[in-house]
């Protein structure tokens, strides 16, 4: 290798290398064979940032993540950062993810505080996973999220609408609702050709309490 570059490389861990596909471990089965099947590593990556990008919240892009919030709720931290809403716990606990174990971190943060709530949890061991409902976020800080779940050997998801913009998450995969399921297009992943059309049937999740009944019912 050039030693100019190799220097650069060196000097900025910024810089994503195509040889990190090859040698990364065998991913976290997502419950879905489908989703599987296209993801490099046969499920979710370890120790970086996934983005799920939807026209709406409550498209089913919780749902997708039950499976692995079930299995790392046995024994690592799920911390949930500024939340459109307070999860219902009882549609959680129903679900088999350890209550015990998950961690909500206020609703209303700024962009600031967001991001750095996320370095933080994502560098401690302790954490399995975390996500959060950022807007637009810029490129740098994406890549500190990164480093952060790099560090930790943590998941990030960034839960993002559509219009987010151009990110450089290693995957970046977009929902949409269909009348059976979730059509999953995975947009871009690391050591794996784009896929689209993908359709999962998800357990629904709901965010918030059902609505009291009505008087005089």
């Amino acid at each position: 290798m050039n030693p100019a570059l190799q220097a650069l490389l060196q000097a900025n861990p910024l810089i994503w290398q195509g040889r990190e596909a090859t040698t990364a471990r065998r991913g976290l089965p997502t419950g879905f064979a489908e989703l599987d099947e296209a993801l490099p590593g046969g499920g979710w990556p370890h120790g970086t940032v996934v983005e799920l990008e939807s026209p709406t919240r409550g498209v089913g892009e919780l749902s997708i993540l039950l499976p692995l919030m079930r299995h790392l709720s046995k024994a690592s931290w799920i911390i949930w950062i500024a939340p459109p809403h307070i999860p219902y716990a009882p549609a959680l606990a129903q679900q088999g993810i350890d209550l015990r174990r998950l961690l909500v971190l206020g609703t209303r943060l700024s962009e600031r505080d967001l991001l750095w709530s996320m370095e933080r949890v994502l560098r401690s061991t302790a954490c399995g996973m975390a996500l959060a409902w950022p807007g637009a976020l810029h490129h740098r800080a994406v890549r500190r999220v990164q480093l952060a779940a790099q560090a930790g050997g943590s998941l990030a998801f960034l839960l993002r609408p559509l219009d987010a913009g151009p990110s450089p998450a290693a995957l970046r995969l977009r929902l949409t609702p269909r009348e059976r399921g979730l059509k999953v297009d995975v947009l871009k992943a690391r050591g794996a050709p784009r896929r689209t059309g993908i359709l999962l049937s998800p357990s629904p999740l709901d965010f918030r309490p059902p609505d009291p009944p009505s008087a005089g019912t």
